[in-house]
């Protein structure tokens, strides 16, 4: 899986978008988590369900 980053620039300006008032270290402590996590959204798009239905069931025991 090729490695996704972002800028700090962008990183800030998604943070900011979303209202979370974050200092400068608080972005720098925060941004590895938020790179792997792009990570693991882009392994999970890659997924081909193909034309099959996907249902959740829920069965108590």
């Amino acid at each position: 899986m090729a490695e996704q980053s972002i800028s700090m620039e962008e990183f800030k300006m998604i943070a900011d978008r979303a209202g979370l008032g974050m200092d400068q270290q608080e972005l720098e402590d925060l941004k590895p988590i938020y790179e792997l996590y792009m990570e693991y959204t882009a392994q999970m798009h890659s997924i081909e369900f193909g034309p099959e239905e996907m249902v959740v069931e829920f069965h108590p025991d």
